[in-house]
């Protein structure tokens, strides 16, 4: 049955209501055992005041031990055993116009997500961690996937083994678990939807001061809507090395870093073109990245090989981040860009694929209306972030959209090709508006707001689609 939009928002009162009576005082997590930096430890994007979007990174033993840690964080229990209770409420509001770029195809939508964990330290050498989610989607005149829509899923549960070998950390995650150690145009939790994305098998890691290696080999959770009805897909896996190197420290954590790493993915339903099939491709790439002074960077070079529905794959993307502080007075504005360029051709054709496969890319970097995919694509996006306050964020940027071959498809997300712009010349894709605020209102609670344009250029016009907005205003509540 599907739930009211009253019912969503009781059940989203209820529990920030419950977070904030248990929610008291201001502190931060850190893994004191990794002697990696944080940051680069391959844990997975951070929110903030040490919390992270995967909560079981968070490690509050350490402000255990000066006694800071604040509620229900590594709770004592007996010997060295600690427990650590986390939880966390999302509501969002989307709006959608022209869906699809298609004209009149209006749509809106409630979501709220709700996440309970728990991270039970029996000593410094082993840990499981379990997590429980729940989704609610109203509004759309279509189902919502289980990603969406679901009563209660066992999102997390898994033991982290790991030693101390002189200066270096030794550990095996073994279960079902968050992945997202790597370049967010190739691997995420997928914060969109309700529910992150899981997977489930083994996680090996080794960090040094100054290094770390990591090795994993994972199927996915497929998602059902009912209670604990998910199961593991054995035909859709991900593989793969990867190691990072501190090459250049400075003040703070101005540190530059080069990863490398080689992704293996096999997925057993993947659309090119007129064509469906399995899938499986090597992903190679070097990520240089870091910060120098007032300058912050993240540049990715990857290529891809393998076989996709009988053809060959020859493709590769360059994605290049980078911003600039004018000021740390005031607004402290910065200037932002960012360029991504991805190959294209070959899915409706003979001969070798060459578009671009995303993977599992975070939906958030290209825009949440999901009207770009990062196949036969060239992107330029400058824009400019302001901090009006210390808890307020506000930036605006505006991509140009262009596509590298002519024929092959312009791509919305989700590789989905826009139909019939294979058949048409041009370069021009449109224009892609951005603008996102958030306010930290309190050390829990935050307020964010996100609006799109996407303004449909020659390519898209000529196949009679249109321009296309999307907005979406919510909350979270992470404790």
């Amino acid at each position: 049955m599907t739930p009211s939009k009253s019912s969503v928002m009781s059940a989203t009162t209820i529990a920030l209501l419950a977070l904030t009576n248990l929610a008291h005082g201001q502190s931060t997590s850190s893994d004191y055992s990794n002697p990696y930096p944080l940051s680069a430890a391959g844990w997975g994007p951070e929110v903030g005041n040490g919390l992270f979007f995967s909560r079981w990174a968070e490690d509050w033993r350490g402000l255990r031990a000066t006694g800071e840690a604040p509620r229900l964080k590594a709770m004592p229990l007996c010997g060295d055993a600690t427990l650590t209770l986390s939880a966390e409420a999302r509501l969002r509001y989307d709006s959608y116009h022209n869906t699809q770029l298609i004209r009149d195809a209006d749509a809106q939508q409630t979501l709220f997500r709700g996440i309970v964990g728990a991270d039970l330290h029996l000593n410094s050498e082993f840990r499981v961690y379990g997590e429980v989610g729940t989704g609610k989607a109203e509004g759309r005149d279509r189902p919502a996937t289980a990603n969406f829509q679901n009563h209660a899923s066992l999102q997390q549960l898994f033991v982290d083994v790991r030693s101390q070998i002189d200066s270096a950390l030794i550990g095996a995650m073994i279960g079902r678990q968050e992945f997202a150690d790597g370049p967010r145009q190739l691997l995420s939790l997928s914060d969109g939807p309700n529910l992150h994305r899981t997977w489930n098998g083994t996680r090996l890691y080794a960090h040094g001061e100054r290094w770390r290696l990591g090795a994993f080999d994972l199927r996915a959770t497929r998602l059902e809507s009912g209670i604990f009805d998910e199961e593991i897909d054995d035909a859709e896996r991900l593989q793969g090395l990867n190691a990072s190197f501190v090459i250049s420290t400075g003040a703070k954590i101005s540190n530059i870093y080069l990863d490398t790493f080689w992704i293996h993915s096999e997925s057993p339903a993947v659309r090119s073109g007129a064509r469906e099939g399995r899938d499986e491709r090597d992903t190679y790439g070097l990520r240089l990245w870091g910060k120098r002074g007032d300058l912050k960077f993240d540049w990715t070079l990857a290529r891809q090989t393998g076989d996709s529905i009988g053809h060959d794959v020859d493709a590769w993307a360059l994605f290049a981040v980078q911003s600039l502080a004018l000021s740390d007075a005031g607004w402290k504005p910065r200037l932002t860009s960012h360029l991504d360029i991805a190959s294209g051709r070959g899915a409706f054709g003979s001969g070798p694929t060459k578009g671009f496969n995303q993977l599992f890319a975070s939906s958030n970097y290209l825009g949440e209306g999901r009207f770009l995919s990062s196949s036969n694509l060239l992107l330029f996006a400058p824009g400019i972030a302001v901090s009006p306050t210390q808890t307020t964020n506000l930036s605006v940027e505006y991509g140009f959209a262009r596509r590298l071959a002519e024929d092959d498809a312009a791509y919305a997300g989700g590789m989905r090709p826009y139909s019939g712009t294979q058949f048409v010349s041009g370069h021009e894709i449109g224009g892609l508006l951005r603008v996102t605020a958030s306010w930290a209102a309190t050390e829990h609670l935050t307020l964010f707001f996100n609006f799109e344009h996407f303004a449909a250029g020659d390519v898209l016009k000529r196949t009679q689609l249109n321009s296309g907005s999307y907005a979406y205003i919510g909350a979270t509540f992470r404790f």
